[in-house]
């Protein structure tokens, strides 16, 4: 019999999460951040091992994948859309793509870092799966660029709307692009709560070509 109780857990926290929302003080927490935080709890107090947890979740590992390529349906829906701003967008992937990576790899050698720890945070603006696969061809540690993958995601999902209105940038374009390229499908899924049709459009289209550009810089550099 399959082992799959975690992942009925998993379920069972995220569903509840997002119910939970409804309470003031958990309102700016994503559902994906607050579950974990509930997860964390539950394995730690229950004495349950991270590695049978892990094996008895990883059908939620294997649909990342498939899960990220369904995100380009919005894409063929709004394709009018990506082809009127097609200048705009390519020039806004190409700075993001950079800005992260340049940022990144400095700010690492200024603290004098570790080659493969540098090499573990190069991809962390990439959505999850792509992410991890940079991570492994460049010699960076899988584990951390998924942690950090998370992070960065999850803080675009609470700080990002906020600070682009902070910022007086009002387009759903430019709004989508920032998201996306910054902070992958879970910055997305912000603009998916805020029923924004562009922003998740343009959103979607930065993570995809955010995710393919990054690989093909990585592994060429690194």
């Amino acid at each position: 019999m399959i082992n799959l109780w975690g992942f009925i857990l998993t379920f069972i926290v995220y569903e509840c999460s997002k119910r939970l929302k409804h309470i003031k003080l958990l309102r700016k927490l994503p559902p994906m951040m607050l579950s974990g935080l509930i997860l964390i709890f539950i394995i730690k107090e229950l004495h349950i091992s991270y590695e049978s947890y892990n094996k008895s979740a990883c059908f939620y590992t294997l649909l990342l994948g498939p899960a990220t390529i369904a995100l380009a349906f919005p894409l063929v829906e709004n394709i009018k859309l990506l082809t009127k701003n097609k200048r705009a967008v390519y020039f806004g992937f190409i700075i993001a793509t950079f800005t992260a990576i340049v940022t990144t790899f400095f700010i690492g050698k200024i603290f004098h870092s570790d080659w493969n720890l540098i090499y573990s945070l190069l991809p962390k603006s990439v959505t999850t799966p792509i992410a991890v696969e940079i991570s492994k061809s460049i010699g960076g540690i899988p584990e951390l660029t998924a942690c950090i993958v998370v992070i960065t995601g999850i803080y675009g999902a609470i700080f990002g709307h906020r600070i682009l209105k902070w910022l007086h940038i009002k387009s759903d374009i430019a709004i989508g692009l920032a998201i996306g390229a910054s902070s992958h499908v879970l910055g997305t899924s912000s603009c998916i709560e805020k029923k924004k049709e562009k922003q998740v459009v343009m959103s979607t289209l930065a993570l995809i070509i955010i995710g393919l550009l990054t690989t093909a810089i990585c592994i060429s550099i690194f």
